[in-house]
């Protein structure tokens, strides 16, 4: 028996090497297997879906392109805007509220624009007033009322001359009709979020409210300072049209309107809409014949 032990040895041994791999002649080893490294980055985030031109799911992403949408959509069509804007004292009283319709050929050469005013406060020392502008193309007449006396004229420049057909109703609208300057002024002040959909006549729009209003000022009107609790709603196509918005904010009367009222604080509402694009008519005003008959003149309603 004592013979026998190393020749089992020498078969476990052989056993055991068999286990681990063998090694060749030329004493090359076998291939190591690497192991794969596990990524460690964090995976793409799926686009937010593009509702508009410059809006998507989180609101209002780029206010410059959402302006030139809007103002794509209204080149070389007809269209009519139209604004309000109330301004309040606490009390409720109406400080000021004024009114402006703009209707506009697609060449723009051809409208008829309108603004009437009222308010506890005159207006142009008047307790209300109404001035309108139309344009043919080549001359703008204008017909202005305040309170019983109304005047006719051809729309005048500064320097007195005859007014070009853009002069014609410059001072009607704080922005341009059909550009995109108020969309990009608005809706870059602001920080929106995206509320829903809503449809009107059967049209889709989009519902963005403001979280966030980072400029003020930016909504400033005439008249008024410090403004405080602002706040936005809109409707956005999904072509980009801004179909309407309001405004809402309070603020102080800076005195220029109304110096006795300097220091008073108002809420101002203020409403915007495009509505008629491509449908609306630019139809000669029912003045238009005293106005070439007594252009310059003054009559007592």
């Amino acid at each position: 028996m004592a013979r026998s032990v190393p020749v089992l040895v020498l078969v476990l041994a052989l056993v055991l090497a068999g286990c681990n791999g063998f090694v060749s002649d030329d004493d090359t080893p076998t291939e190591t297997v690497t192991p794969v490294a596990v990524p460690t980055d964090e995976p793409t985030p799926t686009p937010t879906p593009q509702l508009a031109p410059g809006l998507d799911e989180t609101g209002v992403t780029d206010p410059v392109e959402l302006g030139e949408a809007h103002a794509a959509v209204l080149d070389n069509r007809s269209f009519t805007v139209h604004s309000e804007t109330t301004v309040r004292f606490a009390n409720g009283s109406i400080y000021r509220h004024d009114e402006r319709i703009g209707r506009f050929a697609a060449n723009r050469s051809r409208y008829h624009v309108s603004s009437n005013g009222s308010g506890s406060v005159p207006i142009r020392n008047a307790s209300w007033y109404s001035v309108e502008a139309w344009s043919d193309g080549s001359q703008v007449l204008t017909a202005q009322r305040i309170d019983g006396d109304t005047s006719y004229d051809t729309q005048r420049g500064l320097d007195g001359s005859p007014a070009s057909v853009r002069e014609g109703y410059n001072g009607f609208f704080r922005f341009e009709p059909g550009t995109g300057q108020a969309v990009y002024t608005v809706f870059g002040a602001t920080e929106t979020r995206f509320v829903g959909e809503t449809r009107r006549n059967g049209d889709r729009f989009y519902q963005v409210t403001a979280t966030d209003v980072t400029n003020p000022d930016a909504f400033a009107d005439g008249g008024v300072e410090e403004l405080r609790y602002p706040s936005l709603r809109a409707l956005i196509a999904p072509t980009g049209l801004v179909r309407e918005y309001r405004l809402d904010y309070t603020a102080t009367l800076d005195g220029s309107g109304a110096p006795n009222e300097t220091g008073r604080t108002v809420h101002v509402d203020r409403w915007v809409s495009y509505t008629d694009i491509g449908t609306t008519t630019v139809e000669r005003p029912s003045w238009y014949d005293e106005a070439v008959a007594n252009a310059s003149t003054t009559t007592e309603s």
